[in-house]
């Protein structure tokens, strides 16, 4: 038991020495009585124990319980000399402090910093001192001064007492007085509360009107904090006092807000008011014409707007009101109540701001919504379709809608200053008094007009969004925009078909029913439009032309009709003849033959009459009664007149016998009469007078005559064999006749001609030579230009004979030289000497002497004659000049196309200058000489004059261009001085163009205007210099042109792959589809960029679509917008950027959660046989792994697998698809055949080495290819699909060859017979080339083909290598694209020297790395940005 205390008594002890410092206290326990009594109950803990032991003296009589007891009373009085020290603290603060605490002021003020303001300074518990809080009264909180250390001392002393200790009398006493004390603090609590709840419901202006009566609060407040503390007497006074003055404050604060309350409720329905009310709708398709809607709308605002207006004004007095509580007066203008004026009028001006700005909101959203606030009729105002009102009218009326909303705020007038008194009118000078209102300050506030703005913005965007709709109805225009008598009157003329008339009536009653079907409301927005007025306009004029046409055909018909009608009649009179005789006969026979022939062509002509009504039936389009009644009993009419003349024709059978006989008989007599006329013809006619031309010229008109009765007469043989079904006869001899009269005809019509000229009287004096020789050539020809059988006739050769010695006869001599020579003398001068007496000189007798005489004569006579034509030729040839246009814009004048005059010159040339070498030259020397100068500067301006024409109309339309003006300033102002020079150069080969050469004082060529003659303007002073002059400047502006395209062509190196025309015409147009049609030459098998429109209107690249129709949708749209190089290379590098996740995607999932041949479909061809070689690659690997495990059968497992692959692609292909999906299939697959020796065993084998393998490597996060030791990015250049081929031995060679090159950095360009730098012999046509490009496809990369073909000689190559070969070059190593020249073996060897030096450039800037290089040329070029990564 003395154990069990003595540990007992140490747990007590220990908690006590372990709480003694912060000892548990019980619920409500005051800190020193709680200690107290935390002691005590430990205390008796151990005392109630030690009491039992005491009471067993034995226990405590042993050592052990000695040693209990000495350590209880240890414990016992540590334990009351704590509770000792306790309560002598207890006392000695409670007599200290007490006496303070109850000195404290009943209240105190609390800083809005949260500060305790004492009222006697030197009790201060915290904060700034209390002069610096009275600066700050109108925020001060009051709160009861009633210490919670009074609280605890009297706690603390009903404790004491209980706990058996003396209190002090003061404490006794206080603690006595507990209840009343709670009951004052009470008290003012619920007095401070009720005071704090009324000053919470003010605001800043209330508070400063309400001041006064608040600092009279605060007076009777003040001996709260002043002076009473809680020893004083009058606190329930005090109390009572501030009470009911609170009372009487709440009572001013509440007709305060009832009033303001009042004035709120007014502003809040001015702000609520609805400005924009639209008329009620009867029904669904009822809604208020435009101009209704707007009148409905200011009708109503005008009596809303009176209405608020009545509220605003009722403030005043209100405020007047509240000014009688305030300060006992009604003036309107109190100064207490300035800052309170001030706060309502700024109130009126907000609520009038939401008022106006909540209105034009309300009013947007309903412009901007789907729900028609008015409508609007659609009509036709020849030729444009517009809306009634139109939409300048409704954005009109829509502005001044919003305007008068806003000016609804000059109805509210501003009140004066310090005042609530409405401000009156100012009168300044003759002017109209100024009215203040709100509306100067309201019709400025930025959101108000930006709200303005937006709705005639948005109402802007309404009206063309209809007009754009209405646009559709313009395919409607030719119907009314065309003159309907000008086109009938030219269709009539046409003489057209039934079936046309069909097919146009058939076009406008579509029309007609088509605009009818069409939905004639149209709600766009807050519009509705009608278009019922329009379609039934449209139809009118629809059905117009059907009238107008049916009126056509109805005449076309008609006159068809009655002119059948008259030759049914006429027929049908002529049968009714009577056939006495045999010209009657005749006539009846004609006529039923005239019937029989034209039966189909009545029967069709009836029947296209009968389709003709019907036609006009089927579109209810009347015809008169006759009309109908004819058309229906025609085919009858025609019916009785084919069966009339068929009874006639058999009734005359034995007539027509008769008449046949006699009709043998004639023929058989006009047989005789031709062979009597033949063997005449023959014997006795115009063939067969011999020499005696003259005679025959008698026969042929005798024999003429009769051949053409003999004709006669057959004519009507053969008509009469006609009528009566005999064979037709024919007259051999007859056809002989005419033929050989044809032949003579044409003999005799050349001798005609010579006899009309009378040279044999022509005088001597008056003869001219020429003419006679030039004359008598002309005949000889037409006679040797005739038929062969024709000349062969004997008429014609003597008829040559006699021109053969009549040419010889005339007199081209030397007269005097022929007189001392023969012997004879004659006088030429006589009046009497014609050329018939020179003939009877008989000169023809001295034929040698004559013969020399005349070759000499000869010679020197065509030489005159050739240079007095050349000359003829020179004086009088003229350029011709026409008009140039480029598009529709004239932009000048040209000279057309100088081809002939070059010709001319050249031969002209020529002549001269073998003329200059013969020996008879002598008389014209000089002349010769002169001209062949002459021509050769006529040539030399033309070829100069020409090429500057070429390059300015090049050069023309491009300086004109405003980007390239602005890249170019001084070459353009350069190229403008030219075209002003060779526009004047131009104008002066023009006659019409004189004035305007005078008025610009081009007098240098004001001669060659009158007379534009080649020689002349050619000849002019200074031409040559000139032109050459000219020329040289445009070269300049050309070689500026060129470095401008360089630099464009650096910028986006894919330019370097088409011509400089294509360029140009790519950058001088502002519209992105211009490069559509260029795609296919800067990418391959790309034929488009896909375009759409954004809401601004721009153009926005999307996808790059192939030649077969393959699109690819970037990732990230490309804006077409700047300059184009720039957005294309953003176009680039979006391609490449979409290619690659694509591809990566598609590697990621292959084969992921479908079947092999679907996952194809998912994506883009290139991007498939990527991810299928990748995969490829893994597998094959895979199964050289599980080989070398010991697996020995993996490669034929997986050769099985593949075959599964492929009769699964063969089973797909068997299907429907599409062509693109089929073409896909067909172009995927690997062949695994060369994998199955078991020699092949290991990924380390040349065999699988030398295999082009793809690999995603994840560290670069890249596609790469690999062959042997040579390792390639992938290009990602988009290809669509453009196949592939299939893999042969030199196929293999070639990929091998060319990879191990390239990654040796040699320069890799494939040639027709050699590959990079060793030669492979390869028959032509093996495919060296396009497996070339095959492993471009293979590695992504861009291939560019070249053609050197073999008319590039020397010359030739050196000029085309500057032009194309350079920038070819210059575009592969700048863009990193490959280059293959095809055919480059067929050059010659001296040709390569000029590009080898190039060659040799590129091939060291790759070895070496460069990033640029120079390949010099004439004037040396730098390309910047080689990839040589990708540069082969």
């Amino acid at each position: 038991m003395g154990l069990i205390f003595h540990s007992q008594l140490e747990i007590v002890n220990n908690i006590f020495v372990s709480n003694q410092v912060n000892p548990p206290l019980c619920k409500n326990h005051p800190p020193m009585a709680g200690a107290i009594y935390w002691t005590r109950s430990l205390f008796y803990r151990i005392k109630h124990t030690i009491v039992r032991f005491q009471e067993v003296e034995e226990l405590l009589a042993t050592e052990r319980g000695k040693m209990v007891k000495q350590r209880y009373l240890e414990v016992a009085k540590r334990m009351k000399e704590y509770e000792d020290l306790k309560y002598d603290q207890w006392r000695e603060n409670t007599e200290d402090k007490l006496p303070i605490l109850l000195k404290k002021t009943l209240l105190a003020k609390v800083h809005p910093s949260g500060a305790v303001i004492q009222a006697n300074p030197e009790i201060l518990e915290q904060g700034p001192r209390s002069d610096e809080v009275e600066t700050g009264e109108k925020n001060t909180y009051f709160t009861v001064n009633f210490a919670p250390k009074l609280r605890e001392i009297i706690n603390e002393t009903k404790y004491m007492e209980h706990l058996g200790f003396p209190v002090p009398e003061m404490a006794r006493n206080v603690a006595l007085q507990e209840d009343k004390l709670l009951r004052y603090t009470d008290s003012i609590k619920q007095m401070l509360d009720h005071y704090h709840r009324l000053i919470g419901t003010l605001n800043e202006a209330e508070a400063q009107l309400l001041d006064e009566h608040i600092q009279d609060l605060w007076r009777v407040f003040r001996s709260g904090y002043k002076r009473l503390n809680w020893n004083s007497l009058g606190i329930g006074d005090y109390i009572l006092r501030c009470t009911q003055s609170i009372g009487k404050f709440e009572s001013l604060v509440h007709q305060l807000h009832k009033n303001a309350e009042d004035m709120s409720n007014k502003l809040l329905l001015i702000e609520s008011t609805n400005l924009f009310k639209s008329p009620s709708s009867n029904g669904e398709d009822s809604l208020p014409g435009v101009k209704e809607y707007f009148e409905y709308v200011k009708r109503e605002r005008s009596r809303d707007v009176e209405h608020i207006v009545r509220k605003y004004i009722s403030i005043g007095p209100l405020l007047t009101k509240m000014e009688g509580l305030v300060v006992n007066t009604n003036t309107g203008r109190a100064s207490r109540l300035v800052h309170y004026y001030a706060f309502w009028e700024k109130k009126v001006y907000q609520s009038l701001t939401n008022l106006v700005l909540k209105n034009l909101q309300a009013f947007n959203a309903a412009v901007t919504g789907n729900t028609p606030l008015f409508q609007a009729e659609t009509i036709l105002s020849a030729p444009e379709i517009i809306l009634q009102p139109n939409t300048s009218e409704i954005e009109k009326m829509c502005v001044h809608c919003i305007r008068d909303c806003v000016e609804v705020t000059k109805l509210f007038v501003r009140w004066m200053h310090g005042t609530c008194i409405d401000c009156p009118p100012q009168q300044s000078g003759d002017n109209e008094p100024v009215i203040f209102s709100f509306f100067s300050d309201i019709s400025q506030n930025p959101l108000i007009i930006e709200q303005a703005i937006l709705i005639t913005q948005n109402m802007h965007k309404v009206l063309s969004s209809l007009t754009k709709y209405l646009n559709r109805w313009k395919r409607y225009r030719p119907l009314w925009k065309l003159d309907k008598a000008i086109v009938m009157e030219k269709f009539a003329a046409k003489k057209p078909a039934c079936v046309v008339f069909d097919e146009k009536l058939q076009f406008y009653m579509k029309v007609s029913q088509e605009v009818m079907q069409q939905p004639m409301i149209k709600d766009e927005q807050c519009i509705r439009l009608l278009l019922g007025s329009l379609a039934f306009t449209v139809q009118e004029n629809a059905r117009g032309w059907v009238n107008s046409l049916g009126k056509l055909l109805n005449e076309s018909a008609r006159e068809s009709l009655y002119s059948l009608q008259e030759n049914i009649e006429r027929l049908s009179q002529n049968l009714k003849t009577s056939p006495n005789t045999l010209g009657d006969l005749k006539f009846v026979l004609a006529t039923i033959a005239e019937i029989k022939d034209m039966s189909l062509e009545v029967e069709l002509k009836y029947l296209d009459i009968q389709e003709r009504y019907r036609t006009l039936a089927m579109y209810n389009i009347p015809t008169t009664e006759e009309e109908q009644q004819l058309v229906e009993k025609i085919k009858l009419l025609w019916d009785t007149l084919f069966s009339d003349a068929s009874a006639v024709d058999h009734s005359l059978g034995s007539i027509k016998k008769t008449f046949t006989e006699i009709t043998r008989e004639q023929i058989a007599n006009y047989s005789k009469e031709i062979d009597d006329f033949y063997k005449r013809f023959i014997t006795e006619g115009p063939g067969s007078v011999g020499d005696n031309l003259d005679k025959g010229l008698e026969l042929m008109a005798i024999f003429e005559k009769e051949l053409e009765k003999h004709e006669r007469n057959r004519q009507e043989l053969a008509n009469a064999e006609k009528l009566f079904d005999l064979p037709i006869t024919m007259y051999p001899d007859l056809i002989k006749i005419q033929k050989e009269m044809k032949g003579l005809r044409q003999i005799y019509e050349i001798y005609k001609l010579q006899q009309a000229k009378e040279w044999s009287q022509t005088l001597w004096v008056n003869l001219n030579v020429q003419v006679l020789q030039e004359g008598i050539d002309g005949y000889l020809k037409s006679l040797r230009k005739l038929p062969k059988h024709v000349r062969n006739v004997p008429v014609a050769y003597h008829l040559e004979m006699k021109m053969k010695a009549f040419k010889d006869s005339i007199p081209l001599l030397h007269w005097k030289e022929l007189m001392n020579r023969t012997g004879t003398s004659f006088d030429m001068a006589t009046e009497t000497f014609t050329l018939e007496n020179m003939f009877a000189m008989e000169l023809h007798k001295y034929s040698d002497v004559i013969n020399e005489i005349v070759a000499s004569a000869v010679k020197e006579l065509s030489i005159e004659k050739g240079v007095k034509e050349i000359i003829d030729t020179w004086e009088n040839m003229k350029f011709t000049v026409q008009r140039y246009f480029k598009g529709t814009q004239e932009r000048g004048f040209i000279l057309g196309a100088v081809d002939d005059i070059i010709q001319i010159l050249d031969d002209n040339a020529v002549n001269l200058q073998s003329i200059s070498g013969s020996r008879f030259v002598g008389p014209f020397l000089t002349t010769v000489h002169s001209w062949e100068k002459t021509l050769s500067l006529i040539g030399e301006v033309i070829e100069v004059w020409m090429i500057v024409q070429r390059k300015w109309m090049y050069l023309e339309s491009i300086f004109i261009g405003g980007d390239i003006r602005s890249q170019l300033p001084d070459e353009a102002k350069k190229f403008d001085n030219i075209d002003r020079i060779f526009k004047r150069a131009r104008l002066t080969t023009n006659q019409l163009l004189l004035s305007f050469c005078v008025s610009c004082c081009l007098q240098i060529m004001a001669e060659t205007v009158k007379e534009p003659v080649i020689k002349k303007c050619c000849e002019a002073p200074n031409r040559l210099s000139d032109l050459q002059n000219i020329s040289s400047g445009l070269e300049r502006c050309q070689k500026s042109l060129n470095d401008y395209l360089d630099s464009k062509r650096n910028a986006f190196p894919r330019f370097f792959f088409i011509s400089d025309d294509e360029l140009l015409s790519i950058l001088g147009s502002s519209d992105p589809l211009c490069v559509q049609e260029h795609m296919i030459k800067m990418y391959d098998n790309i034929a488009s960029l896909k375009f759409h429109d954004d809401d601004s209107g721009l153009k926005i690249a999307t996808a790059m679509v192939s030649a077969e129709g393959e699109v690819m949708e970037f990732r990230k749209s490309i804006p077409a917008e700047g300059r184009v190089e720039n957005w294309m290379t953003a176009v680039l590098a979006e391609m490449r950027r979409t290619n690659r996740l694509i591809t990566k995607e598609a590697i990621f999932r292959y084969c992921e959660d479908r079947s092999r041949v679907d996952w194809m479909l998912m994506y883009q061809g290139m991007m498939v046989l990527a991810a299928n070689q990748v995969w490829w690659t893994w597998e094959v690997e895979d199964v050289f792994r599980k080989v070398k495990m010991g697996e020995k059968q993996a490669m034929k497992n997986y050769a099985k697998k593949m075959h599964q692959q492929i009769d699964s692609l063969v089973t797909r292909i068997t299907k429907p698809l599409s062509k693109n999906d089929r073409k896909k299939y067909n172009t995927s697959g690997a062949s695994l055949s060369q994998f199955l020796s078991p020699s092949i065993m290991e990924a380390r084998e040349f065999e699988w080495e030398s295999q082009l393998r793809f690999y995603w490597d994840r560290e670069p996060d890249e596609l790469n290819v690999r062959q042997c030791t040579g390792t390639f990015s992938y290009g990602y250049e988009y290809m669509g699909l453009n196949g592939r081929l299939v893999i042969t031995p030199l196929t293999d060679r070639i990929y091998l060859t060319l990879t191990q090159v390239n990654e040796k950095d040699y320069f890799c360009v494939s040639f027709r017979s050699s590959i990079a730098l060793e030669e492979l012999e390869c028959p032509a046509g093996t495919g060296k080339t396009e497996t070339t490009k095959d492993l471009a496809k293979a590695l992504g990369l861009l291939c560019v083909v070249t053609n050197c073909g073999e008319g590039m000689d020397f010359k030739c190559f050196v000029h085309l290598f500057f032009q194309a070969v350079g920038k070819i070059f210059s575009g592969l190593a700048q863009c990193g694209a490959w280059g293959c020249f095809d055919e480059f073996n067929r050059i010659d060897a001296s040709v390569l020297s000029v590009i080898s030096s190039q060659i040799q450039t590129i091939r060291n800037a790759l070895i070496n790395q460069l990033k640029t290089f120079q390949v010099k040329r004439k004037n040396s070029f730098v390309h910047q940005g080689l990839d040589l990564d990708t540069d082969d």
